[in-house]
């Protein structure tokens, strides 16, 4: 069987917060369910596959909402066998926030997994239309993906 991404409804994604205004090396954290989401059955290379996401801070009060689209770029021999995604995450942040992240990322998408994944921050828009810096993507339960940023503007 695959390891692959549970892409059901409720799903759970948390992004890395302590501030609301992003300055240079900010650690940002944010928690989003998937509020839809499309079928990663049976993947090969080629398949697209994506999901609508709500944002919560971590507090749990409303923090914006996002998108996360995904493409399947080989399928390893590994038994169980691997997805390698390319990935392009768009998190669309409230006023609070004022502006969108962009993120960008390859890599082998395990499910469930708790290792880090490597992902760029490569932009964004508003307070953060100068916005780079990295930080990981892991998956630690079917309904949860875990991001940590770390914000340059």
């Amino acid at each position: 069987m695959l390891a692959a991404p549970a892409m059901a409804a409720g799903g759970l994604v948390v992004v890395g917060a302590s501030t609301v205004s992003a300055t240079p090396a900010d650690a940002l954290t944010f928690v989003a369910s998937r509020a839809t989401s499309s079928s990663l059955d049976k993947a090969v290379v080629g398949t697209t596959f994506g999901s609508l996401l709500t944002l919560f801070d971590s507090t749990s009060a409303a923090a914006g909402d996002g998108s996360m689209i995904g493409t399947v770029v080989n399928v390893t021999v590994d038994s169980p066998p691997k997805l390698v995604v390319q990935m392009k995450i768009v998190l669309r942040l409230s006023a609070a926030f004022k502006g969108e992240l962009h993120l960008s990322s390859m890599h082998a998408m395990v499910v469930p997994s708790p290792a880090q994944n490597p992902i760029a921050i490569v932009g964004g828009t508003g307070q953060y239309a100068n916005a780079r810096g990295e930080g990981t993507i892991t998956y630690p339960t079917p309904d949860r993906i875990n991001f940590t940023l770390n914000v340059a503007n």
